[in-house]
């Protein structure tokens, strides 16, 4: 059922049938295309970045996740999403969590990542600025408090795991082709996420 609700909200930003590669130039006149570029074209506006400024005040009393970056840049790619991105040192590694709010359903997904320490830090400030962390949380814990402030201070809800990685067949948008592009990428962005993201 939730499958069901969630194509046919896609349909509505996404022409059905149409390859974006082989039938580029049909592709960019549908009415649905048109529809998802003036959403994203609104992405630079002054209103927008207010959104992403209040989003993150939600984020400023906590001492570790007032730390969060606004990774919120589209680079072409006309992500769906704002986008923030915060380092965790946990046992001596470089650990992320990447925050994804859609902004075409109050949707969110969030996304844990493991960093080489090089280029950025090596092995040892990562040890020395783990020590001076005085916050006692692991990433596990971060990311409760990040669900928590997400669901009951901005009203989103988790993208449902159990369709994330489901195939809408007949949408493909940029280099997606028809049967490849996921639910996942329909209110997100283009990137290729691993399952268990949540």
């Amino acid at each position: 059922m939730i499958y069901e609700v969630l194509a046919n909200f896609a349909y509505v930003f996404y022409p059905k049938n149409v390859c974006p590669w082989d039938e580029r130039d049909k592709y960019l006149e549908t009415i649905e295309y048109k529809r998802l570029k003036k959403i994203i074209n609104s992405f630079d506006s002054e209103e927008n970045l207010k959104i992403r400024e209040n989003i993150k005040k939600e984020f400023e009393n906590d001492i570790i996740l007032k730390e969060f970056q606004d990774f919120s840049t589209l680079d072409g790619c006309e992500d769906r999403c704002f986008t923030f991105f915060l380092n965790v040192f946990e046992n001596g590694e470089l650990l992320s969590i990447t925050l994804h709010l859609s902004f075409l359903l109050p949707y969110y997904v969030i996304r844990r990542g493991w960093h080489h320490a090089e280029p950025w830090f090596t092995k040892e400030k990562i040890i020395e600025l783990e020590s001076q962390n005085l916050d006692s949380r692991n990433r596990e814990d971060l990311i409760l408090d990040i669900e928590k402030i997400v669901e009951e201070k901005l009203s989103y809800q988790k993208f449902p795991e159990t369709v994330m990685h489901t195939i809408i067949k007949d949408i493909g948008f940029q280099g997606i082709s028809l049967g490849q592009f996921k639910m996942y990428n329909a209110f997100f962005n283009n990137q290729n996420i691993y399952e268990n993201t949540n």
